[in-house]
């Protein structure tokens, strides 16, 4: 098992009243940051003093000075980086230094910035009648070309252990900053592949170390995105089928075969759970040439709330399709899921707290500050509304651990129970910072509404 970093449909309204809201769409992906940049402007100059020893040797030169202009406008950093004769050096760098700038914009806001400038040592200018008030426009001081951070260090990220039986591939792009000291800093998901990779890429990217980028003399700030990588290794598509329960019904060709990239997990009916019983539902599905599942049926299901949360759940999954000579395999594939309640771990721990007699969870009041997201799955439309283009509601509640994952949704109301599933099978896969009360972790219940409005057909 290893991690990599490589470097590198329907409307759908999320209300999150008191932290927020945001509207999603099923098939977007949130554009990488755009950022203003505008260089320092020269605002005083001085030419530089001809040094006495060239005048007597009747010497020229050519030099570049590096430096950078900070936000108030002063130089400093100023060094020579490419020079024809050393005796011009300190004259060039003590003008320079006089120099004042208005200071470079990135969004609006002054920051330092690093420039360079050429500089000319001609005799003539021992006979100018006047001395100029402002260089020519081709030694006029430009901003430097910014190099962009690059990784020094950049430890594996583990495979998540709840994952392990089904040896799933997987994929987190991260937005983040690289400070001026190289550290990674307010780190934002952009996608997953399934909600258990979140917190292993994140903590991957917390350690990892960097060469800030570089204009000149100066370290900047830079917006990177990244996609960090888990690979389960030696394991070959039909371990992974037969490992998530699918089995191909048309054997389009025995070597080629789809690979499964995101399962999102049905939702376990909090009722069921709660209540200690077990359940089994068989939906089958085809696959498009990009992977997407479709002609998503339910075949069997020993009660019509496990099918509909597979059902939902099997919308949302995407696979790598089969290729055969180049082409596209047109694959039919069928899943049995069994819902089993587990014997231990944090969902055990929360139901525990819900049943009669139970300790309870509480709400959000009183936490340390807002619930910030770190990543939220898109609901999708469900298939079989499409055709009627209705616009729909859920209210789903749920419970947020201390370590900021999301636990048993539980459909409160819908227009359409298509709808419900579909929205709780997507918060299911939402990933929060911890939540905190006076400093330390809690379990906290959410409710939220979502809205769903059709696609185009």
């Amino acid at each position: 098992m290893i991690g990599r970093y490589f470097h590198g449909g329907s409307a759908v309204a999320i209300f999150l009243g008191a932290f927020g809201a945001v509207t999603l769409s099923a098939q977007q992906v949130p554009a990488p940051v755009q950022v203003d940049f505008a260089d320092a402007s020269l605002r005083d100059w001085v030419q530089p003093d001809y040094p006495e020893a060239a005048k007597k040797a009747k010497r020229e030169g050519n030099l570049t000075v590096d430096f950078v202009v900070e936000l108030d406008g002063r130089v400093s950093r100023a060094e020579v980086s490419d020079s024809t004769d050393a005796v011009f050096n300190e004259a060039a760098l003590a003008a320079v230094r006089r120099w004042t700038f208005s200071p470079a914009l990135e969004n609006t806001k002054p920051v330092a910035s690093g420039m360079t400038v050429p500089i000319e040592f001609r005799l003539s200018q021992l006979k100018q009648k006047y001395v100029p008030v402002s260089p020519r426009v081709d030694l006029l001081p430009k901003g430097l070309k910014v190099t962009p951070a690059t990784f020094k260090n950049a430890p594996d990220p583990e495979y998540p252990a709840e994952l392990d039986e089904q040896k799933l591939p997987g994929e987190v792009q991260i937005e983040f900053t690289v400070d001026a000291e190289g550290m990674p800093r307010t780190p934002r998901v952009l996608w997953a592949s399934h909600a258990a990779f979140v917190e292993s890429a994140l903590r991957a990217l917390a350690k990892s170390q960097f060469e800030p980028a570089r204009q000149g003399p100066l370290a900047k700030a830079m917006v990177m995105q990244y996609p960090v990588v888990f690979d389960y290794i030696g394991v070959k598509r039909a371990e992974i089928l037969t490992a998530n329960h699918l089995t191909r019904v048309n054997l389009s060709s025995d070597e080629a075969m789809p690979m499964p990239f995101v399962l999102v997990d049905p939702v376990f009916p909090r009722e069921h759970f709660l209540a200690g019983e077990s359940g089994e539902a068989i939906v089958e599905f085809s696959l498009t040439e990009k992977g997407r599942t479709t002609a998503v049926t339910v075949v069997s299901a020993s009660a019509p709330e496990y099918g509909a949360a597979l059902l939902a759940a099997v919308q949302a999954w995407g696979f790598k399709p089969a290729s055969i000579d180049g082409g596209f395999g047109a694959d039919r594939l069928r899943v049995t899921y069994a819902f089993s309640p587990p014997s231990g771990g944090v969902v055990v721990r929360l139901a525990a707290s819900l049943r009669p007699g139970g300790a309870g969870i509480g709400g959000p009041a009183g936490l340390d500050q807002k619930l910030k997201p770190m990543w939220r799955g898109f609901p999708v439309y469900p298939a079989a509304l499409r055709e009627e283009q209705l616009k729909g509601t859920a209210e789903i509640e749920f419970i947020i651990d201390h370590d900021g994952r999301v636990r048993l949704p539980r459909v409160v109301s819908a227009t359409r129970d298509e709808f419900g599933w579909a929205a709780a099978t997507a918060i299911s896969q939402w990933v929060f910072e911890p939540p905190m009360r006076k400093g330390e972790p809690v379990d906290i219940m959410v409710t939220i509404p979502v809205s769903f409005v059709p696609p185009k057909l």
